[in-house]
């Protein structure tokens, strides 16, 4: 897993972010704007799996949507190796 510190002008942020590769795989085709059908079709696996990778992804960055998510990511530089 690689963790990543959010940058020091994000408020509250201070605590590394840990995601594991499958939050990772699941967050960047939310970047792409796939539903979690359509993921599920990609990854292999149950819709509900990939809910289940979207909740643990917006608990972890503290947010509500995956607009919100996928917009941390991008400002932590999380989905630039992908």
């Amino acid at each position: 897993m690689n963790a990543v510190t959010p940058p020091k002008d994000a408020p509250g942020n201070d605590h590394p972010i840990y995601l594991t590769p499958r939050e990772r795989q699941v967050l960047l085709w939310c970047a792409y704007g796939k539903t979690s059908w359509e993921i599920g079709q990609i990854l292999g696996c149950k819709e509900v799996t990939v809910n289940f990778h979207v909740g643990n992804i917006l608990s972890k960055f503290a947010v509500s949507t995956r607009v919100m998510a996928v917009i941390k990511a991008i400002r932590y530089g999380m989905l630039q190796d992908q």
